[in-house]
């Protein structure tokens, strides 16, 4: 009959700490066609060696029941499982009673791992552009020039030239107050007109200025 048993049936302890079958370490009796998991919760059972049979414990309906006397000789019955329950009353109280203890295998934490920084890209500096050289306004000694000029600052494109010191021009003498209002280049009038404080005005060229 022992043997027999063996081969219909598996045994496991449940090892879910919210199960009340796993907090009193009942032994389950699993038939050896279903699945090998907790009749109250459904999770996995550890399976260990049916219980012993002995002088105090009965197979009733597929179960293992065990007589177990207490203190002040009261006795208590214990079911393991089964369809059956067991007809009568127990009188005596009942004391809970550790039948196997099973150490429940320790979960570790996970670590947890602090993020890596990735270091810092430093974008690379983009170089001014240069700024253009300014050249230096070129002026008569004897006036002063507003208008346009070339690189290297003098006179050169369309302008006035002020008089404001008394100088020689093509033989006659310009007065401050007068102006040249034409053409230049480079530093010559090109092409201009001489106002004078008469009122006159005189065609001039080809006159150095600065």
């Amino acid at each position: 009959m022992a043997r027999e048993e063996r081969v219909r049936f598996r045994y496991g302890i449940c090892l879910n700490d919210g199960c009340s079958k796993c907090k009193s370490k009942e032994v389950q009796e699993i038939p050896a066609r279903k699945d090998f998991v907790c009749a109250e919760c459904g999770k996995p059972l550890r399976e260990c060696p049916p219980p012993k049979k002995g002088p105090n414990m009965k197979v009733i309906g597929g179960a293992i029941a065990a007589v177990v006397v207490l203190g002040g000789g009261a006795a208590a019955l214990f079911m393991g499982g089964g369809d059956e329950q067991l007809a009568g009353e127990v009188k005596a109280p009942v004391e809970v009673v550790d039948t196997q203890k099973v150490d429940t295998p320790a979960v570790a934490a996970p670590v947890e791992t602090a993020p890596v920084a990735e270091p810092k890209k430093e974008e690379p500096k983009q170089a001014e552009p240069a700024q253009p050289k300014q050249p230096v306004a070129k002026n008569p000694s004897w006036g002063k020039y507003d208008g346009a000029r070339d690189a290297n600052g003098l006179p050169h494109g369309n302008g006035v030239l002020r008089i404001t010191r008394s100088t020689t021009i093509n033989g006659e003498t310009a007065q401050p107050g007068e102006r040249i209002e034409g053409v230049f280049r480079n530093g010559y009038v090109n092409m201009g007109t001489w106002y004078k404080n008469d009122g006159n005005a005189v065609v001039v060229k080809g006159i150095k200025v600065v």
